[in-house]
């Protein structure tokens, strides 16, 4: 019972943090996006060390180090867009992002079981209807899949370039791949790599006084 008290005053003491968090991004959150951030919270902090999801043992810890990271790829993402997240491990960006765009859907690929396994537990008790997991390595997806997606995202997984190889097969023409870095890594971007385009790039600092960049390249039409 101590355990549920305390965790129940940890959520609500971690609201105003993930609200200002969301802010930031240019997100706005429902009473149920909270309500699911919170079961996340909950399900990651009590797997983390077994799987060594992360090394940030505190709620607020994870807000200000990752979701905060995660919610600015939000605003690329319309209502009905299908996102594949690359490498998702402990559900960085894709979680975060399923749970503010509702509207859309995301697959989570990641290769190690226990960590899949993870994923498909958080989709379960956050109620993530809009959350697929595929336990298989990016670079090995099935031929069903070509095509399939309007966004690929990963954070830091890849350099630049294997990510946009491995995306350039998952996504439309004129999809977008979003590559999530620190500033200093995101020295790499170049205005065109192998059959994208350079789209946008957005830098930004994270609640712990971490600068990060956004890379969105747009998937040509011939590639």
């Amino acid at each position: 019972m101590g355990d549920g008290k305390q965790s129940i005053h940890a959520s609500g003491s971690s609201v105003d943090e993930l609200r200002l968090a969301a802010e930031a991004a240019g997100v706005t959150l429902t009473a149920e996006a909270i309500s699911r951030f919170n079961s996340y919270l909950d399900t990651l902090l009590l797997w983390r060390v077994r799987l060594s999801l992360t090394a940030t043992a505190t709620r607020s810890g994870i807000i200000r180090a990752h979701i905060a990271d995660a919610l600015h790829v939000a605003p690329f993402i319309e209502s009905g867009f299908q996102v594949a997240d690359l490498g998702s491990g402990a559900g960085f960006p894709g979680v975060p992002l399923a749970i503010v765009c509702a509207g859309a859907s995301f697959t989570l690929i990641e290769s190690r079981r226990k960590r899949a396994n993870f994923l498909r537990e958080v989709a379960r008790g956050g109620r993530l209807v809009n959350v697929e997991v595929i336990e298989k390595r990016a670079e090995s997806l099935p031929e069903t899949l070509a095509g399939a997606f309007d966004v690929t995202v990963s954070r830091a997984v890849w350099q630049l370039t294997q990510f946009l190889e491995i995306s350039r097969n998952l996504l439309r023409a004129g999809g977008l791949a979003i590559a999530m870095r620190t500033l200093r890594a995101g020295s790499e971007a170049q205005d065109n790599q192998g059959g994208f385009s350079k789209f946008k790039t957005v830098v930004y600092q994270t609640p712990g006084g971490a600068q990060h960049v956004l890379l969105a390249y747009r998937k040509m039409a011939q590639s």
